[in-house]
């Protein structure tokens, strides 16, 4: 008789399956057991952590608490007060339902559960160890309950070694933290990570909470909106179109109380911006959507973020004019105006623009850089397109520039420079034309300079007469850290100001940088947008730097600084490409221009 293959697993095997559903990082562990003190009735939740939650994660909460025998009940697997029948799974009024999270929690850590029931001074304490009962004990103190859960994944080694650092897990339990402070303004929020508190948030009205989680930046910057219908109410809050980012991340979407994420819903809210919204760029909003939980299916990913509604198209119909009407009635949306005939007014240019501060540090002083080892081939190696292939006339000049003298010792004449609609340079060479793109070309010269400056000792730095303090948010705080001995050594000087505040009293000294606080919070955005695709700190903070400390288009420049910038391009390492891979220069042969007028 052959030997049977099938057999039940264990509970111990089985809790710890059920926990790679349920739980995948310290973040996960943090919602599960906020939810649950949410639908304890808590209106006062403290959450501990240490090193990023994989050390400690405790959450305190004052909620109805537990008898003994639920608490002993509550930790296995599958148990669960909030629903009883199937209908129940149609008609979910909770956040929490499915009874796999604390079993779960309990089977890849060392989990102790505090409990007390409203009303009493004395409950019980239970102690677990990988799943494993180790003690029941009598305990006193306030009423609720306090869950904490130490050593993440340390009987699962496998599993613990793909978490992340502790300041990118912490990162990701901070998402989920704002997420339920937004989501429930009734409750009181406090937050600690290594002692210190980072997050003490008393009940308030809507708006004002926004303004707790997401940071003053955004005081008198967002619209109220408010809609009802026989189907759905909306109401919430959008940003201006003046504090949208090129990165995601402050988009907050509640469906009866429970953050979601729905690309389709998303997709209404951006377009009712229209062309007020930049292109690439992503508004804030934070909206809450009260619907008849037998029109939505919540129960189709252990996440519980991803939901059905019964009719999409109509939700999203519904979401999209909300948001448009809330924007027309705020003049967001601008109606048609005639053009007028007035006269252009001359521009006033001031005596030394920021390319022209860039004088003091020789041109052409350039030095081998040690890149970042990058696990694909970089822009400069690979083929150059053919649509910016550029004539051996230029790789001469470009060779001839790399050993050139400074500016003024050079024995060439440069060609006549041109600009045009403040973006776009264009210089004659003797084979045609080339064009060059202002930003990406600033951008590029800023990035060497920025690799070459993260190996000296002595950045070169101007001191503010004015120091500026800069509130930061707790996400934003953490990403400084990760950057500022990179920014430091191009010559930023940022001091901790306490909390989430810093005061910048020093910037590079070739930039001149008319707000230093908001560009501060702009390459920290930018640092945050390219954080998946440049995984090299160094690397990232040099294009972020350079992305928006570099000219705009629409600066008008100079004949003198038009000059220094193609000089100063062309003594670069890589000229033809910014740090992104874009092309900076465009090459327009005479050949060409003799096809497009016929002459050949």
């Amino acid at each position: 008789m052959a030997d049977n293959k099938v057999h039940i697993l264990s509970e111990d095997l089985t809790n710890k399956i059920a926990a790679g559903e349920v739980v995948d990082r310290p973040a996960s562990i943090v919602k599960e057991l906020i939810e649950n003190s949410i639908d304890a009735g808590a209106d006062e939740i403290t959450v501990v952590l240490k090193k990023g939650g994989k050390q400690l994660i405790q959450i305190v909460d004052n909620g109805l608490g537990m008898s003994r025998e639920d608490v002993i009940l509550a930790i296995q697997r599958h148990t669960t007060s909030k629903i009883s029948s199937y209908d129940d799974l149609h008609n979910i009024q909770t956040l929490g339902f499915r009874g796999e999270a604390l079993a779960s929690i309990a089977s890849i850590s060392m989990m102790e559960v505090k409990t007390i029931p409203r009303g009493e001074s004395a409950g019980t304490v239970v102690r677990i160890d990988g799943g494993v009962v180790e003690e029941v004990a009598d305990a006193g103190g306030a009423a609720g309950t306090s869950v904490s859960v130490k050593n993440v994944f340390y009987n699962t080694p496998a599993r613990r070694k793909f978490l992340k650092t502790d300041e990118t897990e912490y990162r990701q339990i901070l998402h989920v933290f704002q997420r339920f402070a937004l989501a429930y303004f009734d409750i009181r929020f406090v937050l600690y990570h290594n002692d210190q508190k980072i997050y003490d948030m008393a009940p308030a009205e809507p708006d004002i909470r926004l303004i707790d989680v997401l940071g003053n930046r955004y005081k008198n910057q967002i619209v109220r909106v408010e809609d009802k219908s026989a189907v759905m109410e909306i109401w919430g809050f959008v940003g201006k179109q003046d504090v949208a980012k090129k990165s995601r991340g402050d988009q907050y979407l509640f469906l009866n109380g429970r953050f979601i994420q729905n690309r389709a819903l998303n997709h209404a809210v951006i377009s009712s911006y229209g062309s007020i919204l930049p292109r690439g760029e992503f508004p804030l909003y934070a909206l809450f959507l009260e619907l008849d939980p037998r029109r939505v299916d919540v129960n189709v990913h252990p996440s519980k973020m991803e939901v059905k509604f019964a009719d999409e198209r109509l939700i999203y119909g519904l979401v999209r004019n909300a948001v448009k009407r809330a924007l027309s009635s705020h003049n967001m949306i601008p109606d048609f105006m005639p053009e007028m005939d007035i006269a252009p007014q001359p521009i006033k240019k001031e005596p030394q623009t920021f390319l022209a501060q860039q004088t003091t540090i020789p041109l052409y002083e350039m030095h081998p850089i040690s890149r970042p080892q990058m696990g694909i081939q970089s822009q400069e190696s690979s083929a150059i397109p053919t649509h910016v292939q550029i004539s051996e006339e230029m790789n001469e000049q470009q060779r001839q520039r790399e050993h050139a003298l400074p500016v003024s010792e050079k024995k060439y004449e440069r060609p006549n420079v041109w600009q045009i609609h403040n973006q776009y340079i264009l210089s004659e060479i003797k084979s045609g034309l080339i064009i060059i793109d202002q930003h990406v070309a600033h951008e590029r010269i800023l990035y060497e300079k920025a690799l070459r400056a993260f190996e000296q000792s002595k950045p070169a730095s101007q001191q503010l007469l004015f120091p500026q303090v800069v509130e930061l948010t707790p996400e934003e705080f953490s990403y400084l850290e990760e950057m500022l001995p990179f920014l430091e050594k191009v010559g930023f000087v940022i001091k901790g100001f306490g909390g989430n505040t810093v005061v910048i009293e020093g910037v590079p000294a070739e930039i001149k940088i008319g707000s230093p606080e908001n560009i501060l919070s702009e390459i920290i955005d930018e640092y945050i947008e390219n954080k998946d695709t440049s995984l090299d700190v160094r690397d990232n903070v040099a294009k972020s730097y350079s992305c928006k400390m570099a000219i705009k288009k629409g600066e008008s420049l100079t004949r003198e600084e038009m000059n220094l910038l193609i000089d100063q391009l062309f003594a670069t390492q890589s000229p033809y490409f910014c740090p992104h891979g874009r092309p900076v220069i465009v090459n327009l042969s005479l050949d060409e221009l003799d096809k497009r007028f016929g002459r050949i």
